[in-house]
């Protein structure tokens, strides 16, 4: 959590929105805003340690010496070869996210309609920036849920200003740029509601809109409406960790990972590109250094190399030859990452559960990891909806979320069938992978007594 500027130093600052703008300045320069945008960009599938990835190729260099003659000699530049970035990451936190909030969360009916109708989709959004970024906030905004993310782009951003003593967040600053040539505007939150301003050459100084959180209408004794702007008492902003450390799924662990995959499957593709071709092997070559320097910058066209002599005495020979590239060592290498991340991420390979035959005991055996990966981050997910049905008034008791379940569909017809001397026809139906809810009456009508 960002804590170079606190809320200790904003009440002591003569010049508050001079002191935002500093702050800003060096969150953009902190680690915790440039770890989530890395993060951003593995779940895109960039991978930022493979972009610098160059290839070390040789090349002709021609000059003249001192008395004007031409020179060729032979040197090294390097090049850009294939940067192959992974998925992982993105394949990772889809499936932790989506086994827990694919459904939405279960609520009761009168809790569910005050969060609105998008309520759902906008927390599976929010808890996908948390894992990528380690913490997203979701800001109540009159009537609706908006996700306000930790580092959007380089330009765009939020973080929050924390009480010293309690940790508390006292004030929310999000920032955003179309473009770094652009003005920059910033969001304020406080506890009466937040100020838009906009940056221009005297720093903060011009208020585009201000927004009350909330506003509510009544008629006094004389019947005169009146409008009243409110708070809640406490800033609107909720933060949902992906862990209990606020920290982003892209750990060390699994950059280091990734980072190995990536270059390892790089450097093949570019082996292969090197080696793709037959070259051949000039015996006796009788040409000057000179000549061999110009065949060196032509390799990759004419795909040939030069031996002066192989010691026979015989006339200039040329034979062609292919580059065999080490695959069984990158393939295991490869094997071995792809595995290792799987476990250390405590996600579910779904090749480990193809196949029509396996049990349901072996499928829960397989998914086992990714239910306690999800357990943990279910406890983050509860208590940010929580905090939220709390501060609007409504109850937080009764929350439940329905994971996604994988189950040998024909196993569990089997075992109804199996059952059925014990349970009635509703549940039997109920119980049916193969039978939608709203087919359960209609069949029961049809069913003879």
């Amino acid at each position: 959590m960002f804590t170079d500027i606190t809320w200790q130093d904003y009440l002591a600052a003569s010049d508050r929105e001079a002191l935002l703008l500093e702050a800003i300045r060096r969150y953009k320069a902190s680690p915790e805003f440039h770890r989530a945008l890395e993060a951003n960009c593995y779940f895109r599938g960039e991978n930022t340690q493979v972009a610098r990835k160059t290839v070390l190729r040789a090349r002709k260099m021609e000059g003249l010496d001192a008395n004007g003659r031409r020179r060729v000699r032979t040197g090294t530049e390097d090049v850009v070869g294939h940067r192959i970035a992974s998925a992982f990451l993105f394949r990772f936190v889809t499936q932790q996210n989506q086994f827990l909030l694919s459904e939405g969360v279960s609520l009761p009916e009168a809790c569910k309609q005050a969060l609105g109708a998008d309520f759902d989709h906008q927390l599976e959004h929010l808890g996908e920036c948390a894992l990528l970024q380690g913490c997203a906030w979701g800001f109540w905004n009159a009537d609706h849920i908006e996700v306000v993310e930790a580092a959007k782009n380089a330009f765009s951003g939020f973080f929050p200003l924390l009480d010293e003593m309690s940790g508390e967040m006292m004030l929310g600053v999000q920032f955003w740029q179309i473009a770094p040539e652009r003005p920059m505007y910033v969001r304020i939150f406080d506890q009466q509601g937040a100020r838009i301003l906009r940056e221009d050459r005297q720093g903060l100084s011009v208020v585009v809109a201000h927004e009350p959180y909330r506003r509510s209408r009544f008629e006094d004794a004389l019947g005169t409406s009146i409008l009243v702007e409110e708070g809640y008492g406490r800033l609107p902003l909720i933060p949902l960790k992906a862990n209990a450390d606020g920290t982003s799924e892209l750990t060390p662990a699994i950059k280091a990972k990734i980072d190995a995959f990536d270059t390892i499957l790089s450097d093949f593709a570019d082996n292969l590109d090197r080696a793709n071709d037959v070259y051949w092997v000039l015996n006796n070559f009788g040409g000057t250094m000179d000549e061999v320097a110009e065949l060196l910058e032509q390799i990759n066209r004419v795909k040939a190399v030069a031996n002066f002599s192989d010691g026979s005495g015989s006339g200039a020979t040329a034979e062609p030859r292919t580059i065999e590239v080490p695959y069984n060592a990158r393939r295991e290498a490869l094997d071995l990452l792809e595995r290792a991340l799987y476990q250390d991420y405590m996600a579910l390979d779904m090749d480990a559960i193809t196949g029509g035959s396996l049990t349901n005991v072996a499928i829960r055996a397989a998914t086992a990891n990714l239910n306690l990966k999800a357990d943990r981050y279910e406890w983050q997910l509860r208590h940010f909806v929580q905090e939220l049905l709390a501060m609007l008034g409504l109850p937080t008791q009764d929350i439940r979320f329905v994971r996604q379940t994988i189950t040998n569909e024909s196993e569990v017809v089997q075992d109804i069938y199996a059952m059925r001397q014990d349970i009635d026809q509703r549940t039997a139906l109920r119980l049916n992978p193969y039978i939608q809810e709203e087919d359960i009456e209609p069949l029961m009508e049809n069913t003879p007594a």
